[in-house]
């Protein structure tokens, strides 16, 4: 079975890697971008499943970043998670074509469980894959 790809953009490196590390166990192939050019130019070769997109990036917002997704012939179909710290993301989020989002800090199985739902997979850790029944 192929993996599910997620792209995780966030300009937190330590943010990055701790969404990584939540999502890695669950069967994700990870590529991860520090602003919003090196998501939209990554999102074209990686051809991610899920983009799990902060709204605060360095050089543009993370809604410049969806509209971009949403205009792209490879990444438009990608399920867009919308991260933000404002209480009131998710209205802009809907508002704009994202497919769901969750406030920071989020806890780890919230994170992974709305990610692995817009990809339609069930939860399944490496480790228990790979244990023999």
């Amino acid at each position: 079975m192929q993996k599910q790809r997620a792209l995780i953009v966030d300009d937190s490196e330590v943010l990055r890697r701790l969404i990584e590390m939540c999502l890695r166990p669950s069967g994700f192939e990870i590529a991860t971008a520090g602003t919003g050019k090196e998501a939209i130019d990554l999102a074209e070769t990686f051809r991610p499943d899920l983009v799990l997109l902060d709204i605060g990036l360095p050089d543009m917002t993370g809604w410049d970043v969806l509209a971009e997704l949403r205009d792209s012939d490879v990444a438009s179909a990608a399920k867009v998670l919308i991260l933000s710290g404002y209480e009131d993301v998710h209205i802009q989020a809907e508002r704009l074509g994202a497919d769901a989002a969750l406030i920071k800090p989020f806890r780890n199985d919230e994170l992974r469980e709305v990610a692995m739902s817009l990809v339609g997979a069930t939860v399944v850790l490496e480790a228990e894959a790979s244990t023999p029944a």
